[in-house]
């Protein structure tokens, strides 16, 4: 794993200076960019959300110490899956993976793919209720078993403890289904969809075929939270805080640079992936990165652009999320 991540690295530093040297906007002949909305406007159901969301702080400032106190101690006990979840969805562990591997299946129990989803949580945090939710529907509307790990989380773990866990996790999970890279989608949300490209990296370098397609929701590009168009979009994301995000991911990093490939990975070269579609909205810190993102000349990616959208939108019970997942499901079956 040393030598896999050494060699990351060295790339990464190779190429730097190619980047910095590439022109703000590229020609993007074959780069598929759609702006997706409901005729032209904002449902009154998101607007509505957004009204009520805004005022309740519901992601924690982990800098103040009464919360960092509480989230150590989060991060150092076992997870458990919530009874809840037992008894409304179509779930059940894993245990030949390990104690915190589960597979949500559809309700009719008919397999044709599989989707191995990381989930957010800005790598604190564990799965929440609208994460199952949203699962337990793309199980049932594609066919697909999903295979969700509940991968270590920080202050406790780093990316050292997560990236090792996450590459052998994926190992496995291929043996024990058998998957076809062809029936198996990677998918995640936020610092989810940062870990997928982290794993497809680690994928690479250790030449174990790649899935047949990656799709993330809103992902985490990069964990120093640098790039300065996100300050023109804090007054509009009732979700996230730019400096408390950017500490969060400062701790993940554990030894690693906060602006290595591996955690930051915006700074790799995404000509080599398989095909990714990416969703975002538009009230979303995040989307600084995808947009930055999107003025590079990789047409492997497309890019689902929701205006008002907030933060992983597509958890939310809204016609803006069922249109990302009907999207979802036409792009997983062709």
């Amino acid at each position: 794993m040393s030598d896999i991540i050494k060699s990351i690295n060295h790339e990464h530093e190779t190429q730097k200076q190619y980047h910095e040297e590439q022109t703000i906007l590229r020609r993007r002949t074959h780069i598929m960019i759609s702006i997706v909305s409901l005729n032209n406007k904002r449902s009154w159901r998101a607007t509505l959300l957004e009204k009520i969301i805004r005022p309740i702080p519901l992601v924690k400032d982990e800098r103040k110490e009464q919360n960092f106190e509480k989230a150590l101690i989060d991060s150092e006990t076992p997870y458990q899956l919530p009874k809840a979840a037992q008894k409304k969805f179509n779930i059940h562990k894993v245990a030949q993976i390990d104690e915190t591997t589960f597979e949500i299946q559809p309700q009719n129990n008919k397999i044709s793919k599989t989707i191995y989803y990381l989930h957010d949580g800005a790598y604190w945090w564990q799965p929440s209720n609208l994460h199952f939710k949203m699962l337990q529907k793309l199980a049932d509307e594609n066919q697909a078993r999903v295979i969700m790990p509940v991968y270590p989380k920080s202050p406790r773990y780093t990316a050292d403890d997560v990236l090792p866990y996450i590459l052998d996790n994926y190992k496995k999970t291929i043996n024990k289904y058998h998957i076809m890279s062809s029936a198996l989608t990677l998918m995640g949300d936020s610092a989810g969809g940062g870990l997928c490209l982290s794993l497809l990296q680690l994928l690479e370098h250790e030449t174990i075929a790649q899935p047949h397609r990656v799709i993330l929701f809103s992902p985490w590009l990069d964990i120093s939270n640098s790039n300065p168009d996100m300050k023109s979009i804090q007054h509009t994301d009732p979700l996230l805080n730019i400096e408390a995000l950017a500490y969060q991911g400062e701790i993940y990093s554990g030894s690693f640079k906060t602006d290595s490939p591996l955690v930051s990975p915006i700074n790799t070269n995404f000509s080599k992936f398989p095909p990714i579609d990416i969703f975002s909205g538009t009230h979303d810190i995040l989307y600084a990165d995808v947009k930055k993102l999107s003025r590079r000349d990789n047409d492997n990616v497309n890019f689902y652009i929701f205006p008002k959208m907030n933060h992983v939108f597509v958890t939310f019970p809204i016609p803006e999320a069922e249109k990302a997942l009907n999207i979802v499901k036409q792009s997983i079956t062709h």
